[in-house]
């Protein structure tokens, strides 16, 4: 599914008035004021939803030419990727043209002005300011008086392919009728980190790599020795010397998963090395699952196969008959 497929569904306002529009992104998305430069009106569309109480998503299409003004986004973050069409985006002492595929940040607390093409369409993702500072905090990085700052770059969705498919995920869980709140955490970390690893910023979050790498072998070698036990994210982040926070930060930027999931593609590689075994071959898959831990095992066998790309069966039929 592409990014555009997963904002398709139960649009808000569509082909209507553009100022009707503007209202509703004045009382969700953030304070502007629009002037309707073209001479097509009618067209506007918006698709909106809540990740959490704190993040949103936006789809957004005025269908005629407009320029867009705020003086100051209040204590948030946006990131505004376009879909369609241009956007120009009016400095101080110079402009960037933003095309299809083209992403950019604006910072709380800085005037903004932007023109729209009658074809733009263009997805907004408003992210609260204590979110980047806690998670810059988090690497150790110092925040400035004024907060932090990212450059104003223009960069390309396609440079980075694992933020596509982030948002794909936030969009669609925002689309769930299953709300999991345990899931706001952490996917508030993974885009926080993933917009300071990809902005240059007035913030240095690469300085504590060193003691990040060390963090992992601590957790690395507390996972195996407690290999068979239901290890919590607690414990790691005790033995780690981080708080939880934190924690999610580290794995999020190094690993790319939750800490739960990495636990877990620990204790499943050490499932198959078992079941590839041939001395002492294990010839119950049941046994060795439940002894680490896996005690749902139709679900075991999905999380198998979608790692490993064959049912435990199938690779312990392969050890017994090689």
């Amino acid at each position: 599914m592409s990014l555009r497929e997963a904002l398709n569904s139960k649009a808000i306002f569509q082909h209507e008035c553009p100022h009707l529009v503007s209202d509703y992104v004045n009382e969700h998305i953030g304070n502007h004021s629009i002037t309707l430069q073209g001479q097509k009106t009618g067209r506007a569309s918006l698709w909106h939803r809540a990740l959490d109480p704190a993040i949103s998503l936006s789809k957004i299409t005025y269908g005629s030419r407009v320029r867009v003004r705020s003086p100051e986004l209040q204590d948030i973050y946006h990131l505004q990727v376009v879909l369609n069409g241009q956007c120009r985006w009016q400095l101080a002492d110079s402009e960037r043209m933003l095309g299809p595929g083209e992403l950019m940040m604006l910072n709380p607390q800085e005037n903004v002005d932007l023109t729209y093409s009658e074809e733009c369409e263009k997805i907004i993702i408003k992210i609260p300011r204590t979110i980047i500072t806690n998670t810059a905090i988090s690497h150790g990085a110092s925040i400035p008086r004024d907060g932090v700052k990212f450059a104003r770059h223009v960069l390309h969705i396609n440079q980075f392919k694992a933020l596509s498919q982030l948002l794909e995920l936030l969009c669609l869980e925002a689309e769930s009728e299953v709300v999991d709140v345990n899931m706001h955490t952490p996917y508030q970390i993974l885009l926080a980190n993933k917009l300071l690893s990809m902005f240059n910023s007035n913030v240095d979050i690469h300085g504590s790599y060193d003691m990040n790498v060390r963090c992992f072998e601590i957790i690395d070698s507390y996972i195996q020795d407690n290999i068979k036990k239901d290890v919590s994210v607690e414990e790691l982040a005790s033995v780690s010397r981080v708080s939880k926070r934190t924690l999610y930060n580290l794995f999020a930027k190094y690993r790319s998963i939750t800490p739960m999931s990495y636990i877990k593609q620990k204790k499943l590689s050490e499932v198959r090395r078992l079941l590839q075994t041939k001395e002492g071959a294990i010839r119950n898959v049941t046994e060795v699952a439940m002894d680490y831990g896996f005690i749902h095992l139709g679900r075991f066998s999905g999380d198998y196969k979608k790692t490993f790309g064959e049912l435990p069966s199938e690779t312990l039929r392969k050890t017994i008959v090689a």
